[in-house]
Parts: C-alpha cells; structure tokens; sequence
C-alpha cells in the first residue's frame, strides 16, 4: 500500500516490496535493450558506476547489475534503504554477481550531494519521477553525471484490457476510483493532498507518463522520448485523475517535451522493443495492483465493496478462463550528459 512517511515526507516509504512486485508489471529485457542500444550511439558512455534515484527497493537496478561494476541505491526512506540492503545483495548472490552495492538516503533532487558529482555512469529513475520536482531532478541528475553519461527516466501508466469490452474497462475504472482514489483524496491532511495534487498534475501532464519532465538543453544532448503502447490523444483513464489536479492547473497538466526531443513509438505484438509489456493475470493479481496505491490502513466503504463486487462479476463473465490480457502503456526519457 502506498502511504506518506511523516519524517522523509515521501510516498511508498514504509512499502513491503516484496508484495508490491507481486501486483505490478516487472520491467522486461525489452526495456534495457532500448537503454542500452541509446547508450551504444554514444562512447563516451562509461560502464563503472549505476545510481538509482528514488529506488525504493532497488527492484529497477536488477535490470542493469550485471553491467555496472557498482550500483548505488538512492532513496530517502530509511525503511526502503533496510530492504534494498536485503533484496539486492541476495539478487546478486543468487545471481553470481561480485556487483559492489552502495546506500545512501536523500530526495532524488538532492541526492548529488550523497553519491557525488560526476561520479555517476547511468543514472536510473523508475517508475518515480512524479514523485519529485521536474527541475530539481534532472538538474540533480545531471551533476551526478559524468560528460557523455547517460538519463534514462522510466515510468508505466495503467494498465488497459485490449481483449475485453468498453463495459469491462468502465467497471474497472469505477473500481480503481472507490477503492484507490477516493481513499487517496480523503487521507491525510491538505497538505498531503496539496502533494498528491502535484504527483497527479505531473502524471497527466501531454500524451506521456513522463512528459512533465524537461530535458533541457542546458545539460544533455540527444534526448529521446519512448512511447510504448501509447497512442498519439489522451492517455487512458485520465479523466479519473483529473478531479486529484490541483484546481489551478492546466487541463492535462504542463508538458515539457520539447521541439528538439526525438520521439519514437512501439507497440507489444508489432515491435520487438515493446516486447513484456503484456502478459496474462489473475482476480487477485489484479486485487494486489489495487493494494499497492490505496493508502495503507484505508477502511473500505460500502461504495467501494459495491464496485469490487461489480468488477468481480464482469471479470467473471468475460473472463471464463480466469485470466484476462493486461496491456501497460510505458514511457522511457533519454538523455546524454553533456
């Protein structure tokens, strides 16, 4: 379940990851692959050092440990920091892998002062990127970077059931906003609601999960923007978060992709680097993925009793095989230190 921490004043601080990976979708080899095909157009691009911001349990690095010398997992929530320690030390013994693995514990716009400037190879960021200030964040990453290192942002949206009806994804949307949203917008106090207001803007921002993020020209060259499963108009569900916006704040957010950002866009069925972004799953796969946004210790109402009731009654008569076909949009930000 997803919850402020009142000292680090972070989301998904006092997260069980073990039980959050059990309802999202893992980051497949697809993914690494347009990394490091990005990376391989520059050689000046070095392989020593890997820095994770805003890693949570550093499920992201596991991707790229086997590639990097050293991996620092960056994250402002001591608790995340104790199970990084146990989930990433027993992946690379499990996995025959000397890797030598650092900590430390700062916001990702201010994590340059803990991991060093131009100390940094590859800087990752997944999956949390609206959790922290635009600017702050690439500003942060970039003197974190050494010239000719690499950014690479990363980030899924929600996922959408290609196989099934206009009726199945309307109950499904109805459900994720009585049992997630809705607790979301009564927790906490206005101020956690003001920040839950800049995470929405920031997430409905243009066609993109990521396209609230600059790239700015001031620090890197070639930068690159990866719509996976992502058509060119709204983004599916964005009406639900709308209401979550602040109330002065552009429709659809503010997008920050620039006339010099290259875009490319795949899709899983057609394209080899949109491969893993769909796979088959289960009611309660699909109960988890609720879990882990609602805020932690939410009461379930009548209303939202009524919804999952709703949404396990159309699962069951569209879904007589008990699986259904889960299809994630996902978006990847390249950039080159300069």
């Amino acid at each position: 379940m997803a919850t402020l921490d009142p000292k680090t004043k972070t989301t998904y601080a006092t997260t069980d990851w073990g039980h959050y990976r059990q309802g999202r979708p893992l980051y497949p080899p697809s993914l690494t692959e347009i990394i490091f095909n990005y990376r391989r157009r520059h050689p000046n691009a070095g392989w020593s050092r890997l820095v994770d911001i805003g890693a949570g349990a550093g499920i992201a690095s596991t991707n790229f440990m086997s590639d990097f010398k050293i991996v620092h997992n960056s994250d402002p929530s001591p608790g995340n920091e104790a199970q990084a320690r146990s989930f990433l030390s027993d992946w690379a013994q499990r996995h025959g892998l000397d890797t030598a693995l650092e900590y430390t514990q700062s916001t990702g716009e201010e994590a340059y002062t803990k991991t060093g400037e131009k100390q940094a190879d590859m800087v990752i960021c997944a999956t949390a990127a609206h959790f922290m200030d635009p600017d702050g964040l690439v500003a942060s990453c970039a003197k974190m970077l050494r010239p000719g290192g690499t950014l690479a942002v990363f980030s899924y949206w929600m996922p959408t059931f290609p196989d099934r009806s206009r009726r199945f994804h309307d109950i499904f949307a109805n459900t994720f906003d009585m049992i997630v949203l809705k607790p979301l917008q009564q927790s906490g106090d206005d101020s956690s609601r003001a920040r839950l207001a800049k995470v929405v803007e920031r997430r409905i921002a243009g066609n993109g999960g990521l396209d609230s993020l600059p790239l700015p020209e001031q620090f890197y060259d070639d930068p690159l923007r990866v719509y996976i499963n992502s058509g060119t108009g709204e983004k599916p569900y964005n009406d639900l978060f709308l209401k979550l916006a602040p109330a002065n704040s552009q429709p659809g957010g503010i997008a920050r992709v620039s006339s010099r950002d290259r875009i490319v866009r795949y899709h899983t069925g057609t394209d080899a680097e949109a491969e893993g972004w769909a796979f088959q799953a289960d009611k309660k796969w699909l109960s988890i993925f609720f879990d882990t946004i609602r805020p932690k210790n939410s009461e379930e109402s009548e209303e939202a009793s009524k919804a999952y009731a709703e949404w396990e009654q159309v699962f069951e008569e569209e879904c007589p095989t008990g699986t259904v076909r889960v299809l994630w949009p996902a978006y990847i930000a390249l950039a080159t230190r300069k």
